[in-house]
């Protein structure tokens, strides 16, 4: 698997009902590729590049999410680490489980 692989089934994976109301932008800064999804009207969809009004910035390696993703890594220990940060820790724990990063 890889990230191209995780974004491009992301939208099939979340079912409708579970993202009904929610209305957002996540940035993905993977050093040296940026993406950022946007989750609107029980769709979830991704575009390349940084959005400027993202709720929640991801920036990791590409290596050390896709480990967060396979569940080879724990995501906690992985920001303890430094391995991922996270602009708004608060707000990314209503999506984590959705998006399969927990």
């Amino acid at each position: 698997m890889t990230l191209q692989d995780y974004f491009d089934k992301l939208s099939s994976k979340v079912n409708p009902d579970e993202i009904e109301g929610i209305d957002t932008k996540i940035n993905f800064d993977l050093k040296g590729k940026e993406v950022h999804i946007i989750v609107k009207d029980k769709t979830i969809s991704q575009a390349e590049g940084l959005a400027p009004d993202a709720e929640v910035s991801i920036t990791a390696k590409e290596d050390d999410l896709l480990s967060i993703i396979k569940g080879d890594t724990n995501p906690m220990m992985a920001m303890m680490m430094g391995k991922i940060k996270i602009s708004n820790p608060g707000a990314m724990m209503k999506y984590a489980k959705l998006l399969g990063l927990m």
